[in-house]
């Protein structure tokens, strides 16, 4: 509904009633830290990798989450504590940075209406992304709109310093590690741990562009898929991405027909559509694409598979993580088993790869004993100082 006619006119009518009930939300604060989330319910998974990093945030600097549609308010009011307000066209925006003398303003992605919110001088404009990654859109021209530039650690300073003419990464692409890790995700399901070993399959969905062609489902997904099957002593947690078949019926297709394989099977496998987080502690490997998940896993030091695009237009970006890991190609799907063993996969895990070890710091840092929460927050308070244009 979100994306049709349909959707757009009972945003319209329900306008008025969500209004109030955001009202209801809490009290907007003054000088606050603000979310600026104005897009649509089918990237919720955008505003939820944050969420808990940003309610640990509020016990230090208000913070509240503005909003432009009630579809998406509505998820929003359904899943967080902070004070949610509604701005629905600029004028209602206007009012409410002045009002509220909004003060640093966060954003999780890089759609066009961010502008919108953009053109006021005053706040301070972070830019956090969702995901750390080497993908096309972790070097886009849009990154200089912003004040700021949270990255994980020194790869994001470098990818954003080598690939943006007059882009001063030393001062504006802020590491930050990867707050997330460092909290606990409710939804694993209730599996005893026994001789069974939990390979989590998280591919990325098809991309809306050739360049972005990233994901495996209808590439490797089917073979995948069939050889962990096909191990006694292997369960499956497959998560597709939320935006899976967007684009593509035949990745709808592909995801369908996996959904009905591990679906035969009972109760031994997950098709997991569920929250994003526990994953990390619960699988003993992880098999991906080049996405966002396969940084997240680094920090895990357990092991880690990420398929080579078939697509021949996908961008093939200059990448550490890449260079040192060898990709899974399509025709070598079948073999995804005997590559888990390779790299260690058993319950009586081998001493941490030193590749993945090194990886992850120059990806995110420490991220040790709540170290990247520690960043985060210090970073916030350099944002906030910056204070008003004079």
């Amino acid at each position: 509904m979100a994306g049709s006619a349909t959707g757009k006119v009972w945003n319209q009518v329900q306008a008025p009633r969500f209004r109030s009930r955001a009202r209801r939300s809490g009290i907007v604060p003054n000088g606050a830290v603000a979310l600026y989330f104005a897009t649509g319910p089918e990237n919720f998974y955008q505003f939820e990798l944050w969420r808990r990093p940003l309610e640990r945030l509020a016990d230090l600097r208000p913070v509240f989450v503005i909003v432009d549609r009630p579809d998406t308010g509505e998820r929003v009011l359904a899943e967080t504590s902070l004070p949610v307000a509604f701005a629905r066209g600029s004028a209602a925006l206007e009012e409410l940075v002045d009002d509220r003398d909004v003060r640093v303003v966060l954003y999780v992605n890089q759609v066009e209406s961010n502008f919108r919110m953009l053109r006021f001088a005053d706040p301070v404009h972070v830019q956090l992304g969702h995901g750390e990654s080497d993908k096309a859109p972790s070097v886009s021209n849009q990154h200089k709109a912003y004040d700021l530039v949270f990255v994980g650690g020194p790869a994001g300073q470098e990818r954003l310093g080598s690939g943006l003419r007059g882009f001063d990464a030393a001062h504006r692409a802020v590491p930050v590690g990867r707050p997330q890790l460092d909290h606990d995700y409710p939804g694993a399901p209730d599996w005893a741990r026994d001789e069974r070993l939990r390979v989590w399959y998280a591919p990325t969905w098809e991309g809306d562009r050739p360049s972005l062609a990233y994901s495996s489902l209808v590439s490797h997904g089917l073979g995948i898929v069939e050889t962990l099957l096909s191990d006694p002593l292997i369960r499956v947690i497959y998560r597709p991405h939320p935006r899976t078949g967007l684009i593509s019926p035949v990745h709808a297709a592909a995801d369908r027909k996996i959904r009905s394989l591990l679906a035969q099977d009972g109760t031994r496998h997950l098709i997991d559509l569920g929250s994003y987080g526990w994953q990390w502690k619960f699988a003993d490997a992880c098999v991906t694409d080049i996405s966002a998940v396969a940084y997240d896993w680094l920090a895990t030091g357990k092991p880690l598979v990420i398929t080579e695009p078939t697509a021949v237009k996908a961008y093939r970006p200059r990448s550490a993580l890449l260079e040192r890991l060898p990709q899974l190609r399509a025709e070598d799907a079948g073999r995804v088993v005997s590559w888990l063993h390779a790299l260690g996969l058993g319950l009586d895990q081998p001493a941490k790869d030193g590749r993945l070890v090194e990886l992850a710091r120059y990806y995110f840092g420490d991220t040790a004993d709540q170290a990247s929460s520690r960043r985060f927050a210090a970073a916030i308070e350099k944002a906030y100082s910056l204070g008003r244009v004079p």
